[in-house]
């Protein structure tokens, strides 16, 4: 991954040199037109990624981290694994006999007929086929490739010297000469790029956007084009790289809002398969007592320190907006376009996050009073999660800046920004402003604002999450509950709940509880027009 980010112009350059080495030998006789959009069945769980098999008949899907096996043809289904680790990144052998995913670090085998397993890959991840059987896969945060006979293993994309960017989702082209891959911040945002497996030369498509998000991809149109499911404009759709246009152009309507877990699709000749999660969520109070409701996502909720006012974020097609209201939910109020509000300690001002039209995060402040918008940050790379400390002075905030991603803090009044470490993401002010809470590398850590005295608070937070200071100490959110590095504090019973949360003065937590309307896999059937 290449920080700051690849100028729009070089990455048109890089596309138009990609469709003269990959596909200058094809007749480009036809270009997508609008799909179809057709649902086509739900697992019991939430579905989260989806592989079909040769015969396009079967589908492994994999719902609640358990892997299934789904007959398009007759509607059945059954379940094949039953574990307590979560699978992920399902796949089918070319000949269709076996279905391969990852479990922890590494890639397991499955007969779907007998149910027998065995560990087909040590310390190899997001494995995926070529149609020849060849195998491409991830470890150590490089991409590499095996034979068919499964003997022979070869590097072809080094780790990244930024050590939170990871390969991931590689992707055969129809021919099997190239790899297409996400290169992924954190799982935070990310970049599309293609391997040569010849020669190992990779090359970006899709690097123009600093704050883009791309969760899967896939080659279609015979490998003119490259699919790929991304918040580019806002929610979750499928964009494609037109390799003969040298464009980006978006291919369906949004799709999925604000996805529950990471999703992954899957193609098979003309069809793209994607899990779809149809949700809602309001803000309430721990004890029950409802806060703000629309039939919008309301999410991301932040508490003024005087416990009076609230604000939140409100996801609004391919929006995102910053709400306020009162504790009791009285006067919402649409304040600015943006996310991740944080309040100052006047409970008049807001810090908060805003992505241009360019798809760059950078840190703003605002004025409730009076309705003025002020930048903080500007920079290329992405400037999010701020907070603003509690005597006023500073903000701390996470940025890209310089490579990994880490905490930073800047003026309140506007000045030179300094960098406190070399890796942490979420940073939350103490009630005396003299620590900031933070995550980076599975962990939460605290430090002093002055960047000195590194302490870790709690181990084992896979994914970054965001934590607050409770009367308890650092509380973070993690398995659907709220908890410290000793004790659950709160849990809901029977919803799930979006991971940011706040906490008022008198313990209560400010959450935002997640009703699921509806989950299931939906086909993407792609429709073309002569040339």
């Amino acid at each position: 991954m290449r920080l700051p980010i690849v100028p729009f112009i070089i990455a048109t350059t890089l596309l138009t040199a990609a469709w003269y080495l990959f596909t200058s030998t094809r007749p480009n006789h036809k270009s997508l037109d609008v799909p179809r959009l057709t649902r086509l069945a739900d697992i019991d769980g939430i579905e989260t990624e989806v592989a079909v098999a040769p015969d396009e008949n079967r589908y492994a899907v994999v719902a609640s981290g358990e892997v299934w096996v789904l007959n398009v043809t007759t509607g059945g289904r059954y379940r094949l694994t039953r574990t307590s680790d979560p699978e992920s990144s399902p796949a089918w052998t070319p000949d269709g006999k076996r279905i391969t995913y990852t479990r922890n670090s590494d890639t397991f085998a499955m007969d779907p007929d007998t149910g027998a397993e065995e560990v087909l890959r040590k310390n190899a991840t997001s494995l995926s086929w070529s149609s020849s059987g060849r195998m491409a896969f991830v470890r150590d945060r490089a991409l590499w490739i095996a034979d068919a006979d499964n003997r022979e293993e070869k590097k072809i994309v080094e780790a990244d010297p930024i050590p939170d960017v990871s390969n991931d989702r590689p992707r055969f082209s129809p021919d099997s000469l190239q790899i297409a891959f996400i290169k992924t911040q954190l799982g935070l945002r990310g970049e599309v790029w293609v391997a040569d497996i010849s020669n190992g030369m990779t090359r970006p498509l899709v690097s123009d956007r600093a704050a883009e998000n791309p969760m899967d991809l896939a080659w279609i149109n015979e490998g003119r084009d490259l699919a790929y499911l991304t918040n580019r404009s806002g929610a979750y759709s499928l964009w494609y790289v037109d390799f003969a246009q040298s464009k980006i152009n978006p291919l369906t309507q949004p799709l999925t809002a604000m996805p529950l877990e990471r999703i992954g699709m899957a193609v098979s000749k003309d069809r793209v398969v994607v899990p779809r999660h149809f949700v809602d969520s309001n803000i309430v109070l721990s004890d029950g007592t409802p806060v703000a409701a629309s039939e919008k996502l309301e999410f991301e909720p932040a508490a003024s320190p005087d416990g009076k006012r609230i604000a939140y974020t409100v996801a609004d097609e391919n929006k995102f907006e910053i709400w306020t209201a009162g504790l009791n939910g009285e006067k919402p109020t649409f304040r600015a376009l943006g996310r991740e509000p944080r309040f100052f300690a006047n409970g008049y001002q807001i810090v908060y996050t805003h992505t241009d039209l360019d798809g760059n995060s950078d840190v703003w402040k605002l004025d409730i009073r009076n309705g003025s918008s002020e930048r903080v940050t500007d920079a290329e790379e992405i400037d999010v999660k701020p907070d603003w400390s509690p005597e006023g002075r500073s903000i701390a905030f996470a940025s890209g800046r310089g490579g990994a991603i880490s905490i930073w803090t800047i003026p309140a009044s506007g000045g030179k920004r300094l960098r406190l470490n070399d890796g942490g993401y979420a940073p939350r002010f103490s009630p005396d402003s003299k620590s900031i809470l933070f995550w980076n590398r599975q962990a939460l850590w605290t430090i002093d604002a002055n960047g000195r005295n590194l302490h870790k608070v709690a181990a084992g937070l896979t994914n970054p999450v965001s934590g607050v200071w409770s009367r308890k100490g650092p509380a973070f959110f993690i398995n659907n509950e709220i908890r410290t590095a000793d004790e659950k504090l709160f849990a809901l019973s029977e919803h799930l709940m979006w991971p940011e949360f706040d906490v008022l003065r008198d313990g209560r937590f400010l959450i935002a509880p997640i009703d699921i309307r509806e989950t299931g896999l939906w086909a993407i059937d792609l429709t073309y027009k002569e040339n």
